[in-house]
């Protein structure tokens, strides 16, 4: 699988455009199966799990490989420098909010995270299981159900 990467200036662009909007929508049976997951553990387990918890309990190996093919490939890559945005590890290592982020960020969210398990095997994974990848497919998904 060779990653599709858009470029920077042209990534409002791609989502705007027929392409990056079928893109987007693409995302959406991800979103569901993650909350699907998520929700039969809530249901199982009959105390309230913190995330840590929550994390131990979720099996995502179904899905990470799939959910990389997908966005490796469907243009909501963003090339940039990603090694130099210190604020989007400062999103994903906690100390900034997601609440702030719009798509343009949300895309070169989910590059950065792509291209750091590259180095650090399991980074995706471990984002997926926190959250941080529903997070950032929601926002891209936000304003596409909405229209």
């Amino acid at each position: 699988m060779k990653p599709v990467f858009t470029p920077l200036e042209e990534i409002g662009f791609f989502l705007e455009g027929e392409k990056g909007k079928h893109a987007v929508l693409g995302l959406s049976p991800f979103v569901s199966e993650i909350e699907g997951q998520i929700e039969k553990i809530k249901k199982a387990v009959p105390v309230h799990l913190t995330e840590g918890s929550l994390q131990k309990y979720l099996d995502m190996d179904g899905i990470k490989t799939e959910l990389k093919r997908y966005i490796s490939e469907s243009g909501l890559l963003v090339g940039y420098d990603w090694e130099d945005w210190m604020e989007g590890k400062e999103i994903l290592d906690g100390v900034r909010p997601f609440a702030k982020i719009n798509k343009i960020k949300a895309c070169k969210l989910l590059t950065l995270i792509l291209k750091r398990d590259e180095s650090q095997f399991g980074y995706f994974e471990s984002h997926l299981k926190k959250g941080s990848i529903l997070i950032l497919l929601k926002k891209l998904l936000e304003q596409e159900v909405l229209n």
